[in-house]
């Protein structure tokens, strides 16, 4: 007799599930146990997909990243207005839990980092994204020929970082992050 219910897709609503639980109550809230429960599986299911519980953080990680890399600006009106709107993409509840968690859990950051690559995962992803909208930018004229996109980025998402790294729940306003965005570039406008 079977005991249990066929899952049609395990996985995805394992990852979905831990997704939910992260942008409702950040890393604290997320628990081998919480994402088990809230899915209505036995643990051993978790345990079935994922060699253990860094593997299904990772995949997690490896999710958002693949989400963050696939980001485009909505909005084209400036440089500043297209930066602006992929910042707002990228820091999503579930995505700032999820950078928290690759600064706190080396075994995790480990698993996702690329062999040679540097910096905190997710947010290089993001870094590269928008070093391609500034290089866009730079190639229709909205900003100087010679601003170095890449260090621009890189202060753009590690200004953004700490903008967007406040108490669960809270977020700066669109004209908070569109200030920021505007102070980094105004000298290579």
């Amino acid at each position: 007799m079977p005991t249990g219910r066929a899952l049609e897709d395990a996985r995805s609503m394992l990852l979905e599930t831990g997704r939910r639980i992260l942008a409702a109550e950040g890393t604290g809230g997320l628990t081998s146990r919480s994402v088990t429960d809230r899915a209505g599986v036995a643990k051993g299911v978790l345990h079935r997909h994922f060699a253990d519980f860094d593997a299904y953080l990772a995949a997690l990680v490896t999710d958002d990243a693949a989400r963050i890399r696939s980001i485009e600006p909505r909005s084209a009106g400036s440089t500043v207005d297209a930066v602006t709107d992929v910042v707002e993409q990228v820091f999503t509840p579930t995505t700032r839990a999820l950078v928290a968690l690759v600064i706190s859990r080396d075994e995790v950051r480990r698993r996702v980092r690329s062999p040679g690559s540097y910096g905190i995962p997710l947010l290089m992803d993001a870094t590269a994204v928008v070093m391609d909208v500034l290089a866009a930018g730079r190639e229709v004229g909205w900003i100087r020929r010679d601003a170095d996109v890449a260090a621009l980025a890189l202060a753009l998402i590690g200004s953004a970082h700490l903008l967007y790294a406040g108490e669960l729940g809270a977020f700066p306003d669109h004209s908070a992050t569109h200030e920021v965005v505007e102070s980094i570039l105004v000298g290579s406008l």
